[in-house]
């Protein structure tokens, strides 16, 4: 019975984890948007590498 119960919470345990890790990305990419950044809108207000774009044409 102790097994299971040992069992349970650590599952428990990774899940929260997990579900925080997922929680603190989604709040940092809608932050980002949030602020006007990411390359939702063309590669010409980018500051990175848009991939299979040329900036300079746009």
């Amino acid at each position: 019975m102790a097994l299971a119960a040992s069992s349970i919470v650590s599952t428990a345990a990774v899940g929260l984890i997990i579900l925080a890790a997922a929680a603190l990305a989604l709040r940092s990419i809608w932050k980002k948007k949030k602020n006007g950044g990411g390359c939702g809108c063309g590669c010409s207000g980018c500051t990175g590498s848009c991939p299979g774009k040329n900036r300079n044409s746009e």
